[in-house]
């Protein structure tokens, strides 16, 4: 029992270090508790303000289904001291259904591939398993992101989408109108996976931060605000020297083998067991799987083999060819994507 015991208090304080390890570093993370509480907090202002007779100033803001046969729709809510979405919709965001481990995997790999671990930090960061996040979102979690933000006063006027937290882990659908708003914003390469909602909040020099009517019109890429993002957003990407290819890794290289990508392709050149002279594109073998693996075969021998690529590739669109003592695998991302790895993090 007391082995038992140990073992448990000491997986408790791994995942709370590694929380406030993310947490020092600027990433918002919500835990459960967190969010009942501070769901609980709203609705006692809420039954306060109605015991007293006092009515609640409502707002505006915009719903953007995953599914594009729906129309988007203009929601109404009660206004607080503070953004009251985050709490509001996190609840649309629930699922009781289990996550995929290798979804999870990959995920975790593109959303952990910028964040620079210093050498003196204690442990290794490791990426959370399908069942922490599975913990850790319960009863839904709505993350804010910023499409508009506030001047650098920390004042102004934001706009924020707020999607599922783990919507691609989940598995939920691409939305392509949130990602049309986000890259008309000047904010390109995001996947948006899931239903997604848009508002927009006000801060005064020392006063708290209020929800803000966003009526459906505004969701036009003409609208003043979209201008001003994507201005402002260019504007901080030219400084900074970024590329609009920059979110792609270089790729990498292994033993007898190197790979590049872009947004649609993967390209690998596999230098071991090249066959070359007259025939020999007719002794070459390659196979996909179910656009899941990648076997390279000379003379029904195996020279390359990945048992599980990062993500899923199209067969019928991938092809391969010799070229300079090289056999080069070209494979046809079934999601424009980013892979951060070749393999699938913990596959062999």
């Amino acid at each position: 029992m007391a082995g038992g015991a140990s073992a448990a208090t000491e997986e408790t304080l791994d995942e709370a270090t590694r929380i406030a390890y993310l947490r020092e570093r600027g990433v918002e993370i919500s835990l459960p508790e967190e969010r009942a509480a501070e769901a609980a907090k709203l609705a006692a202002e809420a039954a306060e303000g109605t015991s007293k007779g006092e009515g609640r100033r409502k707002f505006e803001y915009v719903f953007v289904p995953a599914d594009g046969g729906r129309q988007v729709e203009k929601r109404t809510a009660e206004a607080s001291q503070s953004d009251v979405l985050p709490t509001l919709l996190s609840p649309h965001f629930a699922s009781t259904a289990a996550m995929d481990s290798e979804t999870v995997a990959r995920e975790s790999a593109l959303n952990m591939k910028n964040m620079l671990v210093s050498g003196n930090a204690a442990g290794e960061l490791k990426a959370p398993s399908a069942e922490e996040m599975q913990r850790q979102a319960e009863g839904g979690v709505a993350e804010a992101y910023p499409l508009a933000q506030y001047a650098s006063g920390g004042c102004g006027t934001a706009v924020r989408l707020y999607i599922d937290a783990v919507g691609a882990m989940r598995g939920r659908p691409r939305n392509k109108r949130a990602e049309d708003l986000a890259e008309a914003a000047g904010l390109s390469g995001l996947s948006i996976h899931g239903d997604a909602y848009v508002g927009r909040c006000t801060r005064a020099p020392g006063g708290p931060e209020l929800n803000q009517d966003f009526p459906l019109a505004d969701l036009s890429p003409s609208s003043p605000w979209v201008l001003e993002a994507r201005a402002t957003h260019m504007r901080a990407a030219a400084e900074a020297g970024h590329r609009s290819d920059e979110h792609l890794a270089s790729g990498g290289d292994g033993e007898g083998y190197s790979w590049t990508q872009t947004e649609d392709d993967v390209e690998v050149r596999i230098t071991t067991g090249a066959p070359e002279g007259r025939g020999a594109a007719k002794r070459v073998a390659v196979a996909y799987g179910r656009g899941d693996k990648l076997t390279v075969k000379v003379d029904g021998a195996v020279v390359f083999e990945v048992a599980k690529l990062f993500a899923r590739v199209t067969p019928d669109d991938c092809n391969w060819t010799l070229d300079q003592g090289a056999i080069v695998v070209t494979l046809a991302k079934n999601e424009p994507k980013p892979w951060t790895e070749l393999r699938l993090p913990g596959s062999k």
